[in-house]
């Protein structure tokens, strides 16, 4: 199994490349590419860039994929950005459901008088 750090996963995608640490037997040391399927059959819910993982790769397509993935090293930092960045989207969502409620009710009033 080779060693690797995450590029980029995008999970709305589902799909994203690993960067592998050395080359394989081929000598190619080209990005992996690592889809959804790969993540969910090795019970992991996410990667973030910077991850270190291990993986075992095939061609596909012409193209390098990773099979199985194993989760070495969370990157902390990414991890805590993508947190960050979920609340925040939450919180707007609340905010904007708020105001779409209190604007009915408003509507509502004005009618009733």
């Amino acid at each position: 199994m080779r060693q690797g750090k995450v590029k980029w996963y995008n999970g709305k995608k589902c799909f994203g490349f690993i960067t592998p640490d050395t080359p394989n037997e081929n000598g190619n040391t080209d990005d992996v590419f690592v889809h959804s399927s790969s993540l969910k059959a090795a019970g992991i819910r996410f990667l973030n860039e910077n991850d270190i993982v291990e993986f075992e790769e095939e061609v596909r397509n012409d193209k390098l994929s990773a099979t199985t993935i194993t989760l070495i090293q969370r990157d902390e930092e990414s991890a805590r950005r993508f947190q960050e960045r979920r609340a925040e989207r939450r919180r707007a969502a609340e905010d904007r459901k708020q105001r779409e409620e209190k604007s009915a009710r408003r509507g509502f009033a004005f009618w009733k008088k």
